[in-house]
């Protein structure tokens, strides 16, 4: 068996292979060991100590030790020293810790480097290190069996570049999706561009998916995002027509590798956290995506990553997984609920395959944002038949109630009539949809479909089919038929500052809300709303960043109806009635701007719609906008970061050390996240929602 960049003090340790057995994938081979990535990776890219190391579980000897270092392209650790980078402190709380995937007790000696060249001391972890001094014990027997502690090279991911490094590769076997070769950064396994379902074109267009099946030995690259899904030209996928049917893959980041022969685990499993994208169930896609705007002006040509693993993941210790879903007709054609169905399936593919990267399948939290808020809204009401055991929490962040409904299979049918109107496969006369019109759409090119649907301006929306879906969102809550679990309902301050008309100016006078209110709201409905000054009061109103008070109440007014009202009653249902005591609500009151959301006006100064990304995944570094970030800036990433995986790892957003208790929603107690990661808890905007609800109306089903 050939070993590749191995200098020559190693050359005379092949022998060795006999006692550390290993396995080769191309030109590499790796030894036979789980390794768990330990950092102290504290969220403050400021902080210049952030450092990494690789922990192997398995038991070698000092040479085997150094074998095994130098197979993953690294070496034994240096002994922590005092000032910087991994310490004996912040390395110790990293390998005892219960949350990070080593968690090793506090006698449990790990081979490190000595002073002396390659030469081993045995490093133990203790808490009662402080920063002045350890003792590194060089007096073991270098045939002792003992774990290992390597150096880890790999940098910090970025996201503005051509190509990632993918040199450091890792290998693991998965039960039903193939032996897989991912790579590590500074602080994450990551194995890219799973495909986890047979290709959905031709026949399999608008049909469930299919699980692609994969024999165990079958060797499977994951260094690369998979294709994104069919769908139109928008600001989240550069301006582009994409037409590729073969695009249901997922993306898997974590600290650990199961990647022995026969892995012994002994730390406890870390929680999955289970992310689907927005993009108006239309667009968007789980990898990176190019732009050159925000919030906050042009920023010029780059790219962006929201949804990067590699900071959540190691800071929280857990396994993060994203992936893609059929967009746009692809999804939700002819009332089929392909989309939901591909999550469903993407779901099970965790529950037969996340140990193998530390993930705990008993604890899973679903969550997105916009539209991967709506999907997470559509599987908490599917039928409990299809979602028992599949996650064990949700988050949806700004989930748009009023504008993604559950609708009957006429209505979700006449959507599709109108596609098939506009693309030939129906006369203009007719009024009924047919399996005709079906197969004539089916067999029409993906491209002109997404275009079709995006010339039409076509909102799609799950369908209540009776056996996947058996009523609305609301009627499931009362009735209990849902998933219960513990849910955090999360909106920002002013979600349609982002989606005025353009044609709106940000300092219009007061007369552009009677104007606009006519959008959404019949004439009735308008009216009564023109003659809620103390909640509307447009004429009144300050202005604020240069746009008029005005504008403001406009688009507090479609935040409240859209997003935050409709929110708001779903919490307060569930406390109600059949899910007490596991829903909170949450408002983002500071936000960062995001690559989503490329700067409209009048989001100058306000919380947009998707401001919150940043502080839930801490890529706002990985990305390069808004550094170096303030202490208030890594403190709210800080506590976002620990209230949403706090509730993946225990189904309550209170975590150890948090200075504001979290309630259950009850009515007037909205969780309010300030800025610098301060919280207040107050009947946030309530008397507004108490108005819509009983002199507009919410509809979570058929309007």
């Amino acid at each position: 068996m050939a070993l590749t960049r191995i200098t020559s003090r190693y050359a005379a340790l092949l022998g060795c292979l006999v006692t550390l057995p290993s396995f080769v994938l191309g030109w590499a081979t790796y030894p036979d060991t789980d390794v768990v990535i330990v950092s102290n990776n504290d969220l403050d890219p400021s902080n210049a100590n952030r450092a990494s190391a690789l922990y192997l579980k398995s038991a070698f000897s000092c040479e085997e030790a150094l074998l095994a270092c130098e197979q993953l392209q690294e070496t034994l650790l240096p002994a922590p020293n005092t000032t910087a980078g991994l310490t004996a402190q912040n390395l110790s709380v990293a390998l005892t810790s219960e949350r990070h995937g080593a968690a090793l007790g506090k006698t449990q000696q790990v081979w490190v480097a000595s002073d002396a060249p390659d030469n081993c001391g045995a490093f133990t972890p203790s808490y009662q290190y402080s920063d002045v001094g350890y003792a590194l014990d060089t007096n073991v027997d270098f045939a002792t069996l003992l774990p290992v502690l390597c150096t880890n090279s790999a940098p910090l991911t970025r996201s503005n570049v051509t190509s990632y490094d993918t040199t450091r590769k890792i290998q693991l076997s998965t039960p039903s999706a193939g032996t897989l070769t991912g790579y590590r950064d500074k602080f994450t396994f990551r194995f890219l561009g799973i495909k986890y379902a047979e290709p959905t074109n031709g026949s399999a267009r608008f049909r469930p998916p299919t699980a692609l099946t994969v024999e165990p030995e079958t060797e499977r690259s994951a260094l690369q995002y998979g294709s994104i899904c069919a769908q139109p030209p928008d600001a989240d996928n550069g301006h582009l027509l994409y037409s590729n049917e073969d695009c249901l893959y997922l993306n898997v980041c974590s600290p650990v590798a199961n990647s022995a022969t026969n892995s012994v685990q002994t730390a406890p499993k870390l929680p999955v956290m289970f992310f689907i994208h927005g993009g108006g169930l239309n667009t968007g896609d789980s990898g990176p995506f190019p732009f050159n705007m925000t919030t906050s002006g042009f920023v010029g040509n780059s790219v962006s990553n929201i949804y990067d693993g590699t900071n959540v993941v190691s800071y929280a210790g857990v396994v993060l997984v994203t992936i893609n879903y059929r967009l746009t007709a692809f999804g939700w054609f002819n009332a089929s609920n392909a989309a939901l169905k591909d999550a469903l399936l993407a779901l099970q593919w965790v529950q037969d395959n996340i140990e193998s990267f530390g993930g705990d399948p008993t604890k899973v939290l679903i969550y997105g944002e916009s539209a991967g808020g709506v999907m997470t809204r559509y599987l908490l009401g599917t039928n409990p038949v299809y979602t028992e055991g599949l996650f064990s929490a949700a988050i949806l962040e700004s989930d748009f109630g009023q504008s993604d409904p559950f609708l009957s299979i006429p209505l979700a049918q006449n959507i599709s009539l109108k596609l098939a109107q506009y693309l030939g496969c129906a006369s203009n006369s007719s009024t009924t949809f047919n399996d005709t019109m079906a197969q004539c759409v089916q067999d029409l090119p993906a491209g002109d479909i997404a275009t079709a649907s995006y010339n039409l301006g076509i909102s799609w929306s799950i369908a209540v089919d009776g056996d996947y879906v058996l009523t609305d969102i609301a009627s499931s809550i009362m009735d209990g038929d849902y998933a219960r679990v513990p849910t955090i309902w999360a909106s920002n301050e002013c979600e349609y500052c982002y989606f005025l008309p353009s044609t709106i100016a940000p300092t219009a006078n007061a007369s552009v809300f009677p104007e606009y209110i006519s959008i959404g709201f019949n004439t009735t409905g308008a009216q009564a709303i023109l003659n809620a000054t103390d909640l509307y009061p447009y004429q009144t109103a300050p202005s604020a960043d240069g746009i008029s008070g005005a504008v403001l109440t406009l688009a507090q007014l479609f935040t409240d109806f859209a997003v935050h009202c409709p929110e708001l009653y779903l919490a307060s249902l569930e406390t109600n009635t059949t899910n007490p005591g596991n829903s909170y609500k949450v408002v983002f009151a500071t936000g960062l701007g995001s690559p989503l959301t490329p700067n409209p006006e009048t989001c100058v100064g306000q919380v947009c719609h998707a401001d919150e990304l940043y502080w839930v995944f801490a890529t706002a570094e990985t990305d390069n906008l808004y550094q170096p970030l303030t202490p208030g800036q890594v403190a709210t990433t800080r506590e976002v970061i620990n209230r949403w995986t706090s509730l993946a790892w225990t189904g309550n957003p209170n975590y150890e050390g948090a200075v504001v208790e979290w309630a259950p929603y009850t009515g007037d107690n909205e969780i309010v996240i300030n800025a610098t990661a301060t919280e207040t808890i107050e009947p946030y905007r309530v008397a507004q929602c108490d108005f819509l609800v009983t002199q507009i109306g919410l509809i979570f089903g058929d309007p």
